[in-house]
């Protein structure tokens, strides 16, 4: 399986983003942990959805070139883009987020994820199922790659905004 990994140019300043490891959507999770996301949103919804918090999501999301994930100052980073990040290379950073982890949509996994843990916290339980009988594979998601459903930002349209696609 081929890495894939987007870079932007934002203030000067040179982004890496690649497909999330487990620190990363345990931040995200937390982050949109109290937003209700809806199955099959798109990028612009998911942009209006978070609202005030989208720098902290793409602080998250991105990485400056050469800095390890876990050694990132996420407050720092979203001050940067709170400050300089265009709306254009949002969206395409959001986009970018959606094709690099496409397992089912990362977002429909956030949305099962939260579902999972309000119905354990309010008690009902009674749909949750721990016998892997009791499973389908669609509830499961698969081992299989996920066909990309949209076309990945592929050219470099210069430092303040651009991006390109690595493959």
């Amino acid at each position: 399986m081929e890495k894939k990994e987007f870079e932007y140019g934002i203030n000067d300043k040179l982004y890496i983003q690649r497909p999330l490891v487990l620190g990363q959507i345990s931040q995200i999770s937390k982050l949109v942990r109290d937003i209700e996301i809806p199955e099959n949103i798109s990028s612009h919804d998911f942009i209006n959805l978070l609202g005030d918090r989208l720098p902290d999501a793409l602080a998250i999301a991105l990485s400056p070139v050469g800095v390890r994930i876990k050694d990132k100052n996420l407050d720092e980073l979203a001050e940067e883009f709170r400050e300089h990040m265009d709306i254009e290379t949002a969206v395409e950073v959001v986009d970018g987020f959606f094709s690099l982890n496409p397992i089912v949509s990362a977002v429909e996994k956030l949305t099962g994820m939260m579902t999972t843990v309000k119905k354990a916290m309010t008690g009902s339980r009674g749909s949750l199922s721990s016998s892997p009988g009791e499973t389908s594979q669609s509830e499961t998601g698969s081992s299989g790659r996920t066909p990309q459903k949209s076309a990945s930002p592929t050219s470099r349209k210069g430092h303040a905004g651009g991006s390109s696609a690595k493959g």
